[in-house]
């Protein structure tokens, strides 16, 4: 999974931003985080919108 975010400010993504996602990652998937790979970025595609989220996902695969 690849997330992107518009920072808070210049120095970091911001601690707001990785909470929830931690929080939504929890929730929905338990023990089984995904690989996530979190990236700061000017913009993303809408006006207003502060994250971005890419994911891929295998069907079919067993522990």
């Amino acid at each position: 999974m690849n997330s992107y975010h518009v920072p808070d400010s210049p120095e970091t993504i911001g601690e707001a931003h990785n909470r929830v996602m931690v929080e939504q990652f929890r929730e929905r998937m338990g023990d089984r985080a995904p690989l996530w790979t979190e990236i700061g970025v000017p913009a993303v595609g809408a006006p207003g919108m502060r994250v971005e989220i890419r994911v891929t996902a295998i069907a079919g695969w067993e522990d």
